[in-house]
């Protein structure tokens, strides 16, 4: 049996649709189609009903996927022993992160790791799913949250503060206790129109306007006078065009951990990685706390 036939079979299982598989193994759905009809064939057996739904398993589909996922999970493991040992500063590194974290506050020290490692080639993905750093879906993760999966291996940074802040064109607005109190709040979407937590109970009276759900859109429309916006410190602070709004305070809302599989403690493209970008966060930890 080809392992090839597994992995699109895999991805198929894992996406529901051939299209969804063909974008995570990175080539045409026309491909993932052929594999999926060959490796029917040769096993003459379906793994899939073909409906307006997509690609669902059958019983024989939902066995193989089982036994699959263990055979994919031992590859991986012989992958990252051998991956352990690699002493090389050369080669792919791949690293994900939320986008808001990438954009503005990690981006500048990815830049100067690469100058230093010029042999070393940098994936970033900049997205809130948790990739799966067992099945070396990412190298390093830089993620926010409380209590880190116990498999892996890392370091709590820093934590990470967010402030309400507003257009600076209305700096001198906003010290009218009346005019403040008229603004609205720039909301996520339908569940989160208006915010929580310590600092947004400070402000009971603003009213929630509008809704957008990317944290770049936020920032722009903050700027342009839409609303109050809840950002984190180390985007906000720094911005010439926001200001906070009185009284001023932050709140703790995410801490930082930068994470890897223990198989990878010895990769040194790793851990110089981990080490650089570790020593950077503590470097910048009053950023990140709001204390600047």
């Amino acid at each position: 049996m080809n392992w090839d036939d597994l992995k699109y079979f895999l991805a198929v299982a894992r996406t529901g649709s051939i299209r969804a598989a063909a974008k995570v193994l990175e080539v045409n759905h026309a491909t993932v189609s052929r594999r999926i009809n060959s490796f029917e064939k040769n096993l003459g057996q379906r793994l899939f009903e073909r409906s307006h739904k997509g690609y669902e398993r059958t019983l024989m589909g939902h066995q193989i996927f089982t036994e699959a996922c263990h055979l994919e999970e031992r590859l991986n493991s012989v992958q990252r022993k051998i991956d352990g040992k690699d002493t090389s500063l050369s080669g792919e590194l791949r690293v994900t992160m939320p986008d808001v974290i990438a954009q503005d506050l990690l981006m500048p020290w990815f830049a100067e790791f690469c100058r230093l490692h010029p042999h070393i080639e940098m994936e970033i993905l900049d997205s809130t799913k948790a990739f799966n750093l067992t099945n070396r879906e990412a190298d390093v993760a830089f993620r926010l949250c409380h209590t880190p999966p116990e498999h892996l291996i890392g370091r709590k940074l820093a934590t990470i503060h967010r402030a309400c802040y507003i257009s600076a064109s209305c700096r001198e607005l906003m010290l009218d206790e009346q005019w403040l109190a008229a603004q609205s709040w720039i909301g996520w979407n339908d569940k989160n129109r208006r915010p929580v937590g310590k600092i947004a109970k400070e402000y009971p009276r603003l009213s929630a306007k509008h809704k957008i759900v990317s944290a770049a859109l936020q920032v722009s429309a903050c700027r342009e006078g839409m609303g109050v916006a809840i950002l984190p410190c180390f985007l906000g602070d720094k911005d010439p065009s926001l200001v906070r709004i009185p009284p001023y305070t932050s709140e703790a809302k995410f801490d930082l951990w930068v994470l890897r599989h223990p198989d990878l403690r010895d990769n040194l493209k790793t851990q110089s990685f981990v080490n650089f970008m570790s020593q950077k966060l503590l470097e910048n930890v009053d950023v990140i706390a709001g204390r600047i």
